[in-house]
């Protein structure tokens, strides 16, 4: 007798007792325990698309919504996103949860989403976006720097365009992007600024340039800072001014760009007689 109740306790106690099931978003597709959508809020960063996620088993599950999935676009002219905070989302069995996913553009020639755009969530990103998007999320920069960072490796801008006022917090985010592309880390940043048109599209404006010339003088001397073209004409003198006599110095930058077309520049720190510093770059 005391046999037959215990082990109808512990019937009766199998429910209590499921298993909850832990694996990422990729997998549960996989597996068709899950339904996935999602839909753009408007706009290309930051928490702009909201997923559903519907339990299709009976059991709880936890889904961990991968930094690196990439949300495919149903409108080809429409940006794809890239989400770069992991999501952990706890469901009983048959439920259905909606939520908030951060992600950033990662097609920047495309038109910026519309509220209401579908996407197409069963893809990962290639694996340096994905390796990127770990980064960010175990990590915190301004909007615009993770967004320059995404379009430097998607899209192939340049990695001086990370930057922000205090660029020195910067330099392991911009260490990691110039070895996923194999170059040289710039030696200068680029301070831009991104406009979104009403029709959609974006373009990003540079606005200064930010490094150092290391240069050395024998004597005070006047100098003059210019800035040339690729074909050696100058486009501007940035500034003249006395300089006493030093020993590899930094001479600090801060030059506006504003008026300057796309192309190749060389900036030159000359007294009357000699260069005292060049450095190129590109914007």
């Amino acid at each position: 007798m005391i046999r037959a109740i215990t082990l109808f306790i512990l019937i009766l106690s199998l429910p209590l007792q499921a298993k909850h099931q832990k694996m990422n978003l990729q997998k549960a597709l996989d597996l068709k325990l899950v339904k996935a959508e999602a839909k753009s809020i408007g706009g290309y960063q930051g928490f702009c698309v909201k997923m559903n996620l519907k339990n299709l088993s009976a059991d709880s599950l936890i889904v961990l919504v991968e930094a690196g999935r990439r949300l495919n676009s149903l409108d080809d002219k429409t940006q794809d996103i890239l989400i770069t905070r992991q999501e952990v989302i706890a469901m009983s069995k048959l439920e259905e949860k909606g939520f908030h996913v951060k992600g950033y553009c990662c097609q920047a020639s495309n038109n910026s989403p519309f509220a209401g755009a579908k996407y197409d969530v069963n893809k990962l990103a290639d694996s340096n976006l994905v390796k990127l998007a770990t980064f960010l999320n175990s990590n915190n920069f301004e909007p615009n720097v993770e967004q320059q960072a995404i379009w430097a490796i998607s899209d192939k801008k340049s990695t001086a365009n990370i930057a922000s006022t205090n660029d020195s917090l910067l330099l392991p985010l911009k260490q990691l992007v110039s070895g996923l592309k194999g170059e040289v880390l710039p030696w200068y940043s680029l301070i831009t600024k991104t406009i979104l048109y009403a029709s959609g599209n974006m373009k990003t404006y540079p606005l200064y340039l930010k490094g150092k010339l290391k240069y050395s003088n024998d004597k005070e001397d006047y100098v003059s800072l210019y800035v040339f073209d690729e074909k050696g004409m100058p486009v501007c003198e940035i500034k003249s001014q006395w300089l006493m006599p030093c020993s590899n110095k930094d001479y600090e930058l801060n030059i506006p760009l504003k008026g300057l077309t796309k192309g190749k520049y060389s900036i030159e720190l000359k007294t009357p007689e000699k260069q005292l510093a060049k450095q190129e770059f590109e914007i």
